[in-house]
């Protein structure tokens, strides 16, 4: 008997064994030098990612063992994390192997995960990273690293292959394991999925060559427009479809989003924002500004992992929610209100372009709520937005929108009102007959995203008055000025609503605009508009064009002209520079004029950008709208004394 028992645990015991690696076990490259030339401080031979679903025969838990294997030359050691290797811990359950091999000319030296764990940066490391600080790394070395996570079982996920380095060749290997799949590749049209065997398992294969490294640039979302690979892995013998997906959701959200029923909570708080609180004009805007206001002065969002943030009645009851459940107050109290609105779900443009292809939850990151009646949007989760346009690192990104009867569709989040921000500045120069001390009176304007976004900083500063604040407001550029007056109107957050401008008025002194040069004068004007951004550099542009938002500006400038002095030469102020849409309208455009009258120069300057996106292939008519801003900013008047 004792026999049997014993054999029985050995069985056991070596089948444990024969599954406790049950991630995918890669050797080394058996390469020892490459030649590569590159001019990249560092050149990437491979990176490879490798997806395993692994369900255990001894439970019906399943779980992801991720590895990554990747071979990289140090061309130029440019800084300290040039030998750090980064193994990323979010959403991971278990760091199951890490190993690094490092090939000089001279030797080639192995750290197993024992000698790993040694060198950990601890100093550098956080609940989200391990950094691992390699020894001796010397430039022309080549190292070589491989590590596997272990994860919970998850439907879907993505892995970005693109990398800050070029790198010559990578694959993305998705091990079913028995499961089915769907993949999908982004922002790469040189790829495509094989079906493949890999380790004896039934796999999904893709290979990509001559991967450039990732090119951050001017007006474009870099991130998102990174390589990308986004899959699906399920149990489900039978196949499901996307719409299935999205139904699901849906369905699983109706009471969050559209409550059956209105929590009679909200009902008793809609009165008391109807009656006693706030004066309300009989229209839906209004009302729809009130409960907004209301909800953002009184509830509070917390990030504490209580489960009664979770519960409508504790909620109402302690005005008290999540950053996911307070969408509920709003559904609630706006239902009350008999305010016909829709639910759209979505993402920040800058990171993640929303795809309905392809089923992620990690694209649905934010609630916002549309008013069809009005094309107006309500952001609950942005306590600087108030009932206007939607959030402008939404804009042109796609959305799911759920309407009251739980009908749903995918569509482009859009601003509906093109005029919507706009900058406006008056200036006046009065240049003393000394030419030392310049006085300027400058009143500036902020409307739609601009007006937000600044009075946000001011919010956050809770003070509109600080130092920062003050430079910020006054005319940046300048080595030398003196804000002698500075007032500030209509920076409550509150103005928003009414997309009520913002205004500063400034006056300020500086000696920094006259350089005297050949027994001329050089007013340097251009300085008065601010320092602006440039595009002066000539690229190859790889990004899509994409600005922050539609925008404009309109600056009235007035010089004063000192006794005794005249104006030899303004040319370099007059600058027109025009964008024409296929259309055959003008969806950009930068142009100043000048005119004069006895003593006195006016110059205004229209700048505008009608469209969110622009087409890379005409790069180069955008750069010149942008650079004449830039030149302009480097124009003089050219004075002589009579």
């Amino acid at each position: 008997m004792k026999k049997k028992l014993l054999l029985r645990f050995l069985f056991i015991l070596i089948s444990i064994k024969s599954f406790s690696q049950s991630y995918l076990n890669i050797d080394w490259d058996n390469k020892k030098r490459e030649i590569v030339e590159s001019n990249e401080n560092l050149q990437g031979i491979f990176s490879n990612h490798y997806v395993e679903y692994f369900k255990s025969k001894f439970s019906a838990e399943v779980f992801i063992y991720e590895t990554h294997h990747m071979k990289t030359k140090i061309n130029k050691i440019s800084d300290e994390s040039t030998n750090e290797i980064l193994i990323p811990k979010i959403n991971i359950s278990e760091i199951v192997d890490v190993k690094s091999k490092v090939i000089s000319d001279e030797s080639i030296v192995i750290y197993d995960f024992s000698e790993m764990k040694k060198l950990i940066n601890e100093s550098a490391s956080n609940e989200n990273y391990n950094y691992y600080k390699i020894p001796e790394i010397k430039e022309n070395d080549i190292i070589e690293v491989m590590y596997t996570v272990k994860k919970e079982f998850d439907f879907n996920g993505s892995k970005i292959i693109e990398e800050s380095y070029p790198i010559l060749s990578s694959k993305f290997v998705l091990i079913e394991n028995g499961f089915k799949s769907n993949i999908k590749i982004y922002n790469s049209y040189n790829s495509s999925i094989i079906d493949t065997i890999y380790d004896g398992k039934k796999s999904r294969l893709i290979n990509f060559k001559n991967l450039d490294a990732t090119v951050n640039e001017q007006y474009s979302t870099p991130i998102a427009n990174k390589i990308k690979v986004s899959y699906q892995c399920y149990e489900n013998p039978e196949d499901i479809s996307q719409t299935e997906y999205w139904n699901n959701l849906v369905q699983n959200l109706r009471e969050l989003l559209h409550p059956s029923f209105v929590n009679p909570y909200a009902i008793d708080l809609y009165k008391e924002i109807k009656n006693n609180h706030i004066e309300i004009s009989n229209n839906e805007i209004s009302m729809a500004n009130s409960i907004d206001q209301y909800i953002k002065d009184n509830f509070v969002v917390s990030d504490e992992s209580d489960p009664n943030l979770n519960e409508i009645n504790y909620i109402f009851e302690n005005k008290t929610s999540n950053d996911f459940s307070l969408i509920q107050v709003y559904t609630n109290i706006l239902k009350a209100a008999k305010i016909d609105y829709e639910v759209a779900i979505s993402c920040n443009r800058y990171f993640l372009k929303f795809d309905s292809e392809l089923f992620d939850p990690n694209q649905l990151r934010e609630f916002i709520i549309y008013l069809p009646n009005s094309e107006k949007y309500i952001s609950p989760n942005r306590i600087e937005y108030r009932v206007s346009q939607p959030p402008d690192d939404l804009l042109g990104n796609y959305g799911l929108f759920i309407d009251k009867n739980l009908d749903y569709y995918f569509s482009e989040i859009v601003q509906t009102d093109n005029n919507f921000s706009e900058i406006k500045k008056n200036i006046q120069i009065s240049v003393p007959k000394n030419l030392k001390k310049l006085k300027i009176k400058e009143n500036r304007s902020f409307s739609g995203y601009w007006g937000i976004i600044n009075r946000n900083y001011i919010y956050l500063s809770e003070n509109e008055k600080t130092d920062f604040l003050v430079d910020y407001f006054t005319i940046n550029g300048l080595n030398n000025k003196k804000v002698t007056k500075y007032s500030i109107e209509n920076f409550d957050i509150s103005s928003n609503a009414s997309n009520t401008p913002l205004v500063i008025q400034s006056s300020l002194i500086t000696n920094d605009l006259i350089e005297e040069k050949n027994d001329l004068i050089y007013l340097k004007v251009g300085k008065v508009i601010g320092t602006q951004s440039n595009l002066f550099t000539e690229i190859n542009r790889v990004n899509e064009i994409e600005i922050n938002f539609p925008n404009s500006y309109e600056y009235k400038i007035e010089v004063k002209i000192p006794k005794g002095y005249r104006i030899l030469d303004y040319s370099e102020l007059n600058k027109s520079k025009e964008y024409i849409s296929v259309d055959g309208n003008v969806s950009a455009k930068f142009k100043s004029t000048v005119s004069t009258t006895n003593d006195q120069l006016y110059i205004l300057i229209e700048e505008f950008y009608k469209d969110l996106r622009y087409n890379k292939s005409r790069y180069q008519e955008f750069r010149q709208i942008i650079n004449a801003a830039a030149k302009f900013y480097e124009s003089s008047i050219i004075l002589e004394k009579i």
